[in-house]
């Protein structure tokens, strides 16, 4: 007898990841600066008649011209067209700045040549439009040459610039957070199709990890910017404000949270003792509850924000104790894994924290990414570029020019130090500082 085959039901039991409406809205403004945030909790009192706001003291005196920082970005309550303000000159391009940076590389002109010409061939949405292999051909160029320009202007802000397709554009955003997760790479690589219908569990299933990995790592990649250039292209310059500061007080370094530049919010008591008012109807009496809970849910995610950035500030502040206490100098490489790992909390999360925020130091206003340098070159040396790049520059300016420092006198100064680097390594940053090698720098000896 041959079995034929039936349909049933059975009960299955899957793990899914489900984001709550109030979920979301903590980690939207958690990622939003001091401008944004303003203007977010502006657009909530409009339909929030309950929710009081006093505003930030920024937008009350002249405290923002004379500490902020320049940021483009889409203010939600943009002003109306001012023709006297449109009489000025334009804000500079994606491409004006680029230039800038390039520039203030102080490249050798061959090389800023080709970086000028990967610039000029960058679209709208900041990715290299045509193949390497096209312009080498149309404007005779070594492609070496060309390959080593494009590797300079993707070093450049933003993150994922002169990409040649979004994933590569993605991984380039990757390898800014420092230490690059395995999963995140697997996905990028493979896995996009999926993450933009939200199949997590397929791609947990397919890499053979937990799912609550794979949500951390989307997570994380949903902060990348798949079009970096378009921000510029789009966005006007409105102020980034710094939210903290970091003080050194008789050698203790202290994280303090300005409370200021946020806007107040509270709720309005005489709406609100309309809740109990029985001689309203069910309705208005249910329509005024409702909105006191959605206040004192804004009220809250503000506060556990605050908090998110007190402890990240903390957790940084102790890894770069030196940089603080001693200056620039003494800024060491950081990943955000490691500072999730020190609070407790995700990579994603630590990332929605930094951006876009800056903060107060003893040497000056800058930005909280930047406190999160890479560690140079593969050879898991402890520095920075910046670190390597001032002490080549320092060697240099005190050598005998007469008999100039090679890059292997240099590596071994440097290895002196406690910079143990390679020649190769020194030559490339020596290089990439527009530094010419020593056969160039030598001059005659005076003696007759």
């Amino acid at each position: 007898m041959v079995d034929r085959p039936t349909l049933g039901i059975e009960p299955t039991v899957k793990t899914e990841l489900y984001i709550t409406p109030e979920l979301k809205q903590s980690l939207d403004l958690l990622t939003l600066g001091a401008a944004e945030l303003t203007s977010y909790v502006n657009e909530a009192a409009l339909e929030n008649p309950l929710l009081h706001v006093d505003p930030p003291r920024w937008q009350t005196s002249g405290w923002a011209g004379d500490r902020s920082l320049w940021k483009k970005r889409r203010p939600r309550d943009a002003a109306p067209f001012d023709p006297i303000a449109a009489l000025k000159a334009p804000e500079p391009t994606l491409a004006d700045r680029l230039m800038a940076a390039l520039h203030a590389l102080q490249l050798e002109p061959e090389r800023l040549r080709d970086a000028r010409l990967i610039v000029g061939a960058l679209d709208e949405r900041g990715f290299l439009g045509v193949p390497l292999e096209a312009l080498a051909e149309r404007f005779a160029r070594p492609l070496e040459r060309l390959e080593a320009a494009l590797l300079i202007v993707q070093s450049l802000d933003p993150p994922g610039i002169g990409a040649r397709d979004l994933r590569e554009c993605l991984h380039l955003q990757h390898r800014r957070l420092g230490q690059p997760l395995p999963i995140l790479t697997a996905i990028i690589d493979a896995h996009l199709e999926d993450v933009a219908k939200g199949r997590l569990q397929a791609i947990a299933r397919r890499l053979r990890v937990p799912i609550e990995d794979v949500a951390d790592a989307v997570s994380l990649l949903r902060t990348f910017h798949p079009k970096p250039g378009s921000r510029y292209a789009e966005e006007p310059i409105v102020y980034m404000i710094p939210e903290a500061a970091v003080r050194n007080v008789s050698g203790t370094l202290q994280v303090m949270i300005d409370d200021d530049v946020l806007p107040r919010l509270s709720i309005d008591p005489a709406l609100a003792r309309l809740q109990h008012d029985t001689a309203l109807d069910p309705h208005t009496r249910d329509y005024v509850s409702r909105k006191i809970a959605q206040a004192q849910k804004l009220i809250e995610q503000l506060e556990a924000r605050k908090t998110t950035l007190q402890r990240v500030l903390e957790a940084v502040v102790r890894r770069q104790a030196a940089y603080f206490l001693h200056g620039p100098d003494r800024l060491k490489p950081l990943t955000m894994q490691v500072v999730a790992e020190d609070v407790g909390l995700s990579v994603s999360t630590v990332s929605r924290t930094v951006r876009d925020k800056c903060i107060e130091t003893p040497w000056g206003l800058i930005e909280l990414r930047r406190l999160f340098p890479s560690s140079i070159g593969g050879e898991g040396e402890a520095a920075t570029q910046e670190a390597v790049t001032r002490k080549i520059r320092a060697y240099i300016e005190a050598e005998d020019k007469t008999r100039p420092l090679s890059d292997a006198d240099l590596a071994a100064a440097l290895s002196r130090d406690g910079f143990p680097i390679s020649r190769r390594t020194v030559a490339k940053y020596r290089t990439a500082a527009g530094i010419p090698p020593s056969h160039q720098r030598r001059q005659p000896s005076s003696a007759m």
